[in-house]
């Protein structure tokens, strides 16, 4: 999976926080916050919590930067240059059997929002037409998982496949010098088609690989030293999350405001489409719950198509203590 990185820490066999007073005051005030690309509704949770002064009431001075090809969270957090990040469910648990001590605090988006989208007159139609053409890629990251997965899945050699390195601008797609681009379905459909290009997606789950997508995550040390900086955190980016569900609208108008340069257009198709992600299956009942079963399937199937190289139990990797106690104050059990 390209992790050229192994974090080694002490003590880490049970990442679950102690059992702290809610109203802890925050063992670490200032943290950051890397998101896995530019700031969008992709990430309302943070930027309404930020925006709103949630994280400010939490006792915390939170500063949220974006992702890339060049800043790819899991490394950026592993390292300890960031506090917390986002990526994608399966880079958690590769990155756990690599031995890299990491864990997921909260699970966003219940199903991924992966696709590979190509021309509809390109002839592409399945992940075998890939033999022979132009995939951009973004490495170390869950749309590489997903992509090796899905080859995998398909029986396609990923050795008969021009692989060439993805981009933040869809221009290489647009002008044809790539045949294929990975997509979240949330966002660059839309850009397409605003650009004049007549587009298909091709999803893994079509193909049996039914993976989540973004999760909250920082590494197990931080987690167990700092529990109280954790819960304040996330439930802080929860309430974001509940008021960027309850009114998209006014999250766009702040995200809008943080970047005017975006399209008000884009962001609603974006909102409209990452609402169904967070809502999918346990996130029904509580968004940002990490249903135990969900990722226990997830992990077999890596390790099935050989993707994951040793059973994790993800028993190991979640600390949901957060998450599940926000709701319990509101009378909801998550965990069914």
């Amino acid at each position: 999976m390209l992790l050229t990185i192994f974090v080694i820490t002490t003590g880490c066999s049970n990442p679950t926080p102690t059992n702290n007073d809610t109203r802890g005051t925050p063992e670490v005030t200032d943290v950051t916050m890397r998101l896995q690309w530019l700031p969008q509704f992709q990430f309302a949770g943070y930027l309404v919590a930020e925006a709103r002064g949630y994280y400010r009431d939490a006792g915390l001075n939170v500063t949220i930067l974006p992702g890339g090809p060049d800043a790819v969270p899991l490394p950026l957090v592993a390292t300890g240059a960031n506090t917390f990040g986002s990526t994608g469910a399966d880079t958690i648990l590769i990155s756990r059997a690599q031995g890299i001590e990491v864990v997921a605090l909260a699970t966003w988006f219940q199903v991924s929002p992966v696709a590979f989208m190509v021309h509809r007159d390109s002839g592409i139609r399945s992940p075998q037409d890939f033999v022979g053409r132009r995939v951009a890629m973004f490495y170390g990251d869950n749309v590489e998982t997903e992509y090796r997965a899905l080859l995998a899945a398909t029986g396609v050699d990923p050795t008969s496949i021009n692989e060439i390195p993805g981009d933040y601008s869809i221009a290489p797609f647009l002008e044809r010098r790539a045949d294929v681009w990975p997509v979240y379905a949330t966002d660059q459909p839309y850009t397409a088609r605003a650009a004049g290009a007549d587009i298909e997606l091709i999803v893994a789950r079509d193909y049996g690989v039914e993976l989540m997508g973004d999760v909250l995550f920082t590494t197990a040390e931080f987690a167990r030293k700092n529990p109280n900086t954790v819960r304040a955190f996330v439930q802080a980016t929860l309430r974001g999350w509940q008021d960027a569900i309850t009114d998209p609208a006014a999250a766009v108008n702040i995200i809008l405001a943080r970047n005017p340069d975006f399209d008000r257009g884009h962001l609603e198709f974006e909102a409209t489409e990452t609402i169904k992600l967070l809502r999918y299956g346990i996130g029904a009942r509580c968004v940002g719950a990490s249903d135990q079963q969900a990722w226990a399937k997830e992990a077999e199937l890596l390790r099935s198509l050989g993707v994951l190289k040793t059973a994790v139990d993800p028993a190991t990797v979640l600390v949901t203590d957060a998450v599940d106690d926000y709701y319990r104050a509101r009378g909801i059990e998550c965990q069914r």
